[in-house]
């Protein structure tokens, strides 16, 4: 069962946008990592149908037992897509079991509302899945600000919206002040705005170790930026500190010890 809870764990993490499959999946232990990660990428293949499914069946609103809904999506994927759940009889797999009936009955009702023979034919393409993450780009607020480059996207026929999923839809991220959210498949390499440095290509992950950090604008402050990789996250402390003080990427060393 132990293996059910890692792939759960991999695609909570994956929820709370705490890394890529493959990041995450590396952190597990290497005897683990290749039956977890067909797991994980068959289940997100059909995460959305699964979801139907057990919110059809009311499976974990009648089972308490049941309180990760990742680690019930895994389950349900193996007992319905991958011929039965490959643990032990226990608790959580009894609470499934029990629903086995009613789960197999909601699954093939959704085929037929989608039309399709073949339970591939639901599967969710790598492309359906990365268009519902969108382009980040941080406005370079040392160049400009965020309110005239939000007049240039939309001077080139973009629609400031609440929404990045429409082709010309564009809109500010709620957590980071100076990130824009595009469509995913929207192309800036070689657009002058990002040549040029006033636009720069960084993940909502990036940018939140400045944004937390919050540095003083001070033109005494010194800012350490000893965060792997430097680059962009420095670049995004100069523009908070406004161009004021100092901001230094340092690398740090990690040394491990066998006993």
């Amino acid at each position: 069962m132990n293996f059910y809870f890692e792939a759960g764990n991999v695609l909570d993490k994956l929820d709370a946008k705490q890394g890529s499959i493959k990041s995450v999946l590396a952190t597990l232990p290497e005897k683990d990592r290749k039956r977890t990660a067909a797991a994980v990428i068959e289940t997100l293949k059909y995460k959305a149908v699964l979801n139907d499914v057990i919110d059809a069946a009311k499976l974990l609103k009648e089972e308490k037992k049941l309180k990760s809904r990742n680690l019930t999506l895994v389950l349900v994927h193996d007992l319905l897509l991958s011929g039965g759940i490959q643990a032990g009889d226990g608790p959580l797999k009894q609470a499934i079991l029990r629903h086995k009936t009613r789960l197999q009955s909601e699954f093939t009702r959704i085929k037929i509302k989608h039309g399709v023979k073949s339970t591939s034919e639901l599967a969710q393409t790598g492309d359906e899945r990365s268009a519902a993450i969108p382009r980040y780009i941080r406005v370079n607020t040392t160049c400009w600000t965020v309110d005239e480059a939000v007049k240039e996207f939309i001077s080139r026929g973009f629609v400031l919206s609440g929404s990045f999923e429409d082709k010309k839809g564009f809109c500010t991220d709620e957590h980071i002040s100076n990130l824009l959210l595009f469509p995913s498949d929207s192309q800036w390499v070689e657009d002058k705005l990002y040549t040029t440095g006033k636009i720069i290509l960084q993940d909502k992950a990036s940018c939140f170790p400045a944004q937390i950090l919050a540095p003083p604008a001070l033109s005494n402050a010194v800012v350490i930026d000893a965060t792997a990789a430097p680059g962009n996250k420095t670049s995004h402390l100069s523009a908070l500190m406004k161009g004021k003080g100092k901001a230094r990427p340092h690398r740090l060393h990690m040394f491990s010890t066998q006993y």
